[in-house]
């Protein structure tokens, strides 16, 4: 059973899929895990956008992160 806490929230779209690797990993290597729900998506055609997805507890300690990033 997927509690509020583990629910995925989308933090970053983009269209550009090295864009949202990029974010991804900064937020790896901050101990953040994340996920690319349709990184695979590229390889069958056209993405209107990516989107980097993470727990939701991890929301706001994110959104800093990507700031900073992003500026």
């Amino acid at each position: 059973m997927e509690t509020s806490s583990n629910k995925l929230v989308t933090v970053l779209s983009s269209a550009f899929l090295h864009e949202i690797q990029i974010a991804k990993s900064k937020l790896q290597s901050e101990g953040i895990q994340s996920f690319i729900p349709d990184e695979n998506m590229a390889l069958i055609g056209f993405v209107e956008n990516y989107r980097l997805q993470i727990r939701s507890f991890d929301v706001m300690r994110a959104k800093l992160i990507l700031n900073s990033i992003l500026e």
